[in-house]
């Protein structure tokens, strides 16, 4: 239980004080585990805040470096950051750059932010319209995992964060992808079966950033389907649209996309594509855009930390397991990229 584990560890890690920032949607939603939480820590400062991508602003930057300030935390302090992944980007950002760097502990209670944004160190909040523009490599003293959380995620949400297990699957290899196409809907998933998933996924993304924590080489294959993907989930939240798209779906349509001008550049089988374009209609409704949506979206792509020399650059995946970095030349192939997703997926 977290509320016997993390007090527990954290009576060896020798601080002067604890902050706490929770999510208030978790703190309205899981009451008895937090009040538990509470009480089994002790004497320490707690916070709660809005949680949303919305609220990884400057302002509500400033906000936490205030309130920390204002309470009397020391580099010799630990922020335990209990929430989603905005939540974790945003806190560990202020944790990064507060006094230079002060240790944080990550409760991560969404899915997405239990397989990506709690494991790896990134941190960060969203400046002129680019997700996470503005950042800093931070890595936890530790993360706790506890599926509880999932029971009160909208399936939205839970949707959202299975697009980041189905990049990790692909990632990982043949046998892991083709767990991912038998699972199909993961909905009905047991306590213990999610574990077994997220655990895997958590290893997976711990080695590559083991072998590569500041993304100098290696840890670029996590990037898969994100700079197309990020592309249209920054632009989902303009008013352009109906429907904000939640950051994992974007990362399959991005891998969808991606992919394929992969396929048009190096000729690869399309076999994952068929595969993974059944598995995404299965779980995701249609995202629509059209033509003219593009020079914004490539404006968008131009942003992605990945490219280099004025070049586009996204991680290519050949097949399960395999990937490639490909500079573009040009935008026709992105293009033809676009197409493919807005002519196919609703269809």
């Amino acid at each position: 239980m977290l509320d016997r584990k993390l007090p527990a560890f954290l009576e060896a890690v020798a601080c002067d004080r604890l902050f706490v920032v929770c999510d208030e949607v978790v703190s309205e939603l899981h009451t008895s585990l937090v009040t538990r939480l509470r009480e089994a820590l002790g004497s320490h400062t707690f916070l709660t805040l809005p949680a949303t991508e919305s609220e990884k602003t400057t302002n509500r930057l400033a906000e936490l470096w205030s309130w920390l300030a204002d309470e009397g935390a020391t580099r010799h302090s630990v922020l335990i950051l209990i929430g989603g992944g905005a939540l974790l980007d945003l806190g560990g950002f202020a944790a990064a750059t507060y006094m230079r760097g002060i240790r944080t502990v990550n409760v991560p209670t969404t899915l997405l932010a239990m397989v990506d944004a709690s494991v790896g160190g990134k941190t960060g909040i969203d400046y002129h319209g680019i997700k996470n523009l503005v950042g800093a490599f931070h890595a936890p003293l530790e993360v706790f995992v506890d599926t509880s959380f999932l029971s009160t995620l909208p399936i939205e949400e839970l949707l959202s964060g299975y697009g980041e297990v189905i990049k990790h699957a692909t990632l990982m290899g043949k046998e892991a992808w083709q767990e991912i196409l038998r699972i199909g809907d993961p909905a009905g998933l047991m306590d213990d079966e999610w574990e077994a998933l997220i655990a895997k996924s958590v290893a997976y993304k711990s080695s590559i950033v083991e072998a590569d924590p500041t993304e100098r080489g290696l840890r670029r294959i996590l990037n898969v389907g994100h700079t197309v993907g990020h592309a249209l989930e920054a632009y989902s939240h303009t008013n352009t649209f109906r429907r904000a798209l939640p950051h994992g779906e974007a990362v399959v349509f991005g891998l969808l996309i991606e992919s394929y001008i992969t396929s048009l550049i190096k000729g690869t089988d399309r076999t994952y594509i068929r595969q993974l374009m059944h598995l995404a209609r299965e779980l995701y409704a249609p995202f629509f855009y059209t033509c003219k949506d593009y020079p914004e979206l490539l404006r968008l792509m131009r942003h992605d930390k990945k490219n280099t020399s004025g070049k586009i650059v996204l991680m290519g995946i050949l097949e399960p397991g395999k990937v490639e970095a490909i500079e573009l030349e040009g935008e026709e192939k992105i293009k033809e990229g676009l197409d493919f997703l807005r002519e196919t997926f609703g269809n």
